[in-house]
């Protein structure tokens, strides 16, 4: 059987690059939200715009709602930078059972805020379409977690393990856990932890 090069199909530099602007783009919108709540101004988009030195028509393609943007700035000044989470020497499984612990432990403490949060984040705009879209703060960490493992995988597989670890580190699969299931602190942990092992197994990881 003819062994599969991880390595043929990179993600493409231009896709890479687009993906980087947005995270930025918004990084500097929630930036400059927060710079405005910490000197008592009024939240709404058109000064948003005006502080992060940034059109307004951008700004609406990013957010619609002044007080989810509000309410993300302020979360997203909380979320701790992967160096702080993500141990040193470290092999590609423990970094990544790392992070899917830091973000049970922020859900808890945020847990309130991120219900709003979410609430906010699904309803329908006039198009129908959500009012704004959230952004995906798990998946930078996770592609940080995982770089020892980076060529060992190829770009293709890592953005599928990334997405995948991603999905089962979300606040909606905690609330899922906790409401629906009906499970406490230690079974959510329990659970939560043999998904994540379950799937990094599958791409080799251990």
């Amino acid at each position: 059987m003819k062994r599969q090069n991880n390595q043929e199909q990179p993600v493409p530099t231009a896709d890479r690059e687009r993906l980087g602007q947005k995270l930025r783009t918004r990084r500097d919108l929630l930036a400059a939200a927060r710079a405005l709540i910490d000197r008592g101004s009024e939240i709404n988009l058109a000064v948003v715009a005006d502080e992060a030195s940034i059109s307004r028509a951008t700004v609406y393609r990013y957010f619609s709602d002044p007080a989810a943007l509000a309410l993300e700035a302020v979360l997203d000044g909380m979320v701790a930078v992967p160096e702080n989470i993500i141990p040193e020497g470290a092999s590609a499984c423990e970094r990544a059972q790392a992070v899917h612990r830091y973000w049970l432990s922020f859900y808890r403490a945020m847990e309130n805020r991120l219900r709003i949060l979410a609430a906010r984040a699904i309803e329908p705009g006039s198009d129908g379409a959500p009012r704004y879209r959230r952004v995906a703060r798990r998946l930078p960490m996770f592609l940080e977690a995982l770089a020892p493992a980076r060529a060992e995988l190829g770009e293709k597989r890592l953005k599928e393990l990334v997405s995948a670890l991603a999905v089962v580190s979300g606040f909606e699969n905690y609330i899922v856990m906790k409401d629906i299931l009906q499970l406490d602190a230690k079974r959510i942990d329990a659970l939560s932890e043999t998904i994540l092992d379950a799937i990094l197994e599958k791409y080799g990881i251990g």
